[in-house]
């Protein structure tokens, strides 16, 4: 069965959301576990895709500065991986950032991590560079963005255009 055919996403309120932090502990460690976990409860929007009435993956999203988002964490359990729903998380995601009227999306992995940067490239997401960054918000607005956005030492930042 593909996800397309089981799944379906929805929003997550705040007081809801503690109940999610299994699908965290299957895919984080170390410090992005803890971080995940405190953006769960910390963040504005969780989206989560259900299977026959089941948590099974969560996307966090964040809007930065007015026309610019940020997909924080994507996590799906482990008996639930490899079916498309991390594509499906990210695609709603989008979509969710168009009809808000971003004009740019940002995510980070960590360098290589293949199925991640795979997954986002799938989408048109491209690795892009604080210098390139700058360029088109200057550095203060992109020092602020960085600081919201946790990009750390080993990760890749990843931008995509949606116009």
């Amino acid at each position: 069965m593909t996800a397309k055919e089981d799944v379906v996403i929805m929003d997550v309120p705040a007081k809801e959301r503690a109940g999610l932090e299994w699908i965290l502990e299957e895919s984080f460690e170390g410090w992005y576990l803890l971080h995940s976990k405190r953006t769960l409860r910390d963040i504005e929007v969780v989206r989560v895709a259900m299977s026959s009435d089941k948590p099974v993956g969560l996307v966090m999203l964040k809007t930065l500065e007015g026309t610019t988002g940020y997909v924080y964490y994507i996590a799906v359990a482990k008996a639930h991986r490899k079916r498309g729903i991390a594509k499906l998380l990210l695609e709603e995601a989008l979509r969710r950032f168009k009809a808000s009227r971003m004009q740019e999306v940002f995510a980070s992995v960590e360098k290589n991590n293949k199925p991640s940067e795979a997954l986002f490239a799938s989408e048109g997401f491209t690795p892009t560079s604080f210098s390139e960054v700058s360029k088109r918000h200057g550095n203060l607005h992109t020092l602020n963005m960085y600081r919201e956005m946790l990009v750390v030492p080993g990760e890749v930042l990843l931008r995509k255009a949606m116009a």
